[in-house]
């Protein structure tokens, strides 16, 4: 028999070998200095939750295309908000990631679009 995980994402069920070369391959792509936070803020989700390596494969992927910047400034806010001492879970951690980056591609393209403009005169 298999052994099988149920995922976190899609609720569907992947191979636990799946899971570890997921994982593998996600934390490679990663530096060690955010993997370092991800792994501190892992284990002290750990404390309160049940987590297995596929919510942390989980987590990897919905922030795989986000800058490690920021990703350590969200965790760096989870932190400063107690995320974990008031219960919020891995799914939450991943909404801030993902929240924090769409807003930080918005002020890029305003600031890219801004740029392109030619600034109002002053008044003497």
């Amino acid at each position: 028999m298999i052994p099988v995980a149920k995922c976190p994402l899609c609720k569907g069920t992947i191979n636990k070998k799946d899971v570890s070369l997921s994982l593998e391959r996600l934390r490679l792509s990663r530096s060690p200095r955010v993997l370092v936070e991800i792994d501190s803020i892992v284990a002290s989700l750990s404390t309160h939750w049940n987590l297995q390596d596929v919510d942390v494969c989980a987590l990897l992927t919905e922030i795989e295309n986000v800058n490690d910047n920021i990703v350590l400034e969200s965790i760096n806010k989870f932190k400063k908000k107690n995320g974990v001492d008031q219960g919020y879970g891995i799914k939450y951690l991943s909404a801030i990631i993902k929240n924090e980056s769409k807003s930080y591609l918005l002020r890029q393209e305003y600031e890219r679009k801004s740029l392109d403009r030619v600034p109002p005169k002053l008044k003497d």
